[in-house]
């Protein structure tokens, strides 16, 4: 296997790991994928409208009004009103929203720092050293990824 995929593979198996512990949670159990995925976005780059939440997900916007409907139905999203222009919808958490997803997080760090605490001390320096390239290339990214058509990268 390809260094490039053995290093997907392992990190999706990371990703697995870490969610793992939300199905033991009863409020998020009860929750579709769907329905955290917007939770998440939310709380990410929220509070949004109905479209740059569709647009940020990839989905169509009867789906994420469909997705809407439900959380708000459980008090854990609500609509606003736009104050600049009437006829949008801002979506954002409420404190409910709020706490399922700090929740959420909480296990996650909880099951990802059981694991690193059990890698001894020559690994986990490496670990370290690779997982500072990655962020260093995801940020180089997410930097390229914000510039405006037309516009020059800054930096």
């Amino acid at each position: 296997m390809e260094p490039n995929d053995r290093a997907i593979q392992l990190l999706r198996r990371t990703s697995r790991f870490m969610r793992a512990g939300d199905l033991d949670d009863e409020a998020v159990s009860e929750l579709t994928l769907a329905q955290l995925r917007v939770l998440f976005r939310l709380r990410n780059r929220g509070p949004i409208t109905s479209g740059q939440l569709a647009s940020g997900l990839g989905v169509t916007l009867p789906t994420v009004s469909s997705v809407i409907d439900r959380l708000a139905g459980q008090s854990l999203v609500e609509r606003r009103d736009d104050p600049a222009d009437r006829r949008r919808v801002i979506l954002a958490l409420t404190p409910a929203g709020i706490a399922i997803v700090e929740r959420i997080q909480e296990g996650r760090r909880t099951r990802l720092a059981r694991a690193i605490d059990s890698i001894d001390g020559k690994a986990l320096a490496k670990l370290l050293v690779g997982l500072e390239a990655l962020n260093a290339a995801a940020e180089r990214i997410d930097a390229a990824e914000a510039v405006e058509p037309g516009e020059t990268p800054r930096g």
